[in-house]
């Protein structure tokens, strides 16, 4: 039975090798191009420092680099439930970044937006609801860096 599973598998690689499938991480590709040759700038605030260091958790910090990435960031709060007294008790934090890959020189190779949102409870206590909000602002930048990694990982570089 387990040789059956193992040729199966093996037929699959074979299969996606076959139709374009190549590692994202792959030497030579654009993932492992931007890992440690990238200048990143992001908005001077505390969720702009969250998104700058977890784009640095996945591009790595260069004192030498090739790319520069400038990101910025727009984060909004809506009250997503309410109740009948008129109370909020639940927040939505609707969250954009704007990213803009470029060479040292200036070149252009890729930009985008990308958005998602994150929420969180206000029924608790002040301290409570604070560290609830601090925490779901914190998700967003990390959410918001993972799209922008992942965006720049299939994007082609080349000028």
């Amino acid at each position: 039975m387990w040789w059956s599973d193992r040729r199966a598998i093996l037929l699959a690689l074979t299969a996606l090798a076959g139709c374009g499938f190549a590692p994202v991480y792959a030497p030579g590709s654009t993932a492992s191009q931007l890992r440690d040759q990238t200048a990143i700038t992001a908005p001077e605030t505390v969720e702009g420092y969250r998104l700058l260091q977890a784009l640095r958790d996945r591009l790595g910090d260069s004192s030498s680099p090739a790319y520069a990435l400038q990101v910025t960031l727009s984060i909004s709060e809506v009250a997503a439930a309410t109740t009948a007294q008129g109370s909020t008790t639940r927040y939505t934090l609707p969250g954009t970044a704007t990213y803009s890959l470029t060479t040292l020189a200036g070149t252009a190779l890729a930009q985008g937006t990308v958005d998602n949102f994150t929420s969180y409870s206000a029924t608790g206590t002040t301290v409570a609801t604070s560290a609830a909000q601090t925490d779901a602002r914190a998700r967003l930048a990390q959410i918001l860096a993972d799209q922008i990694v992942t965006r720049l990982s299939v994007a082609d570089l080349s000028p």
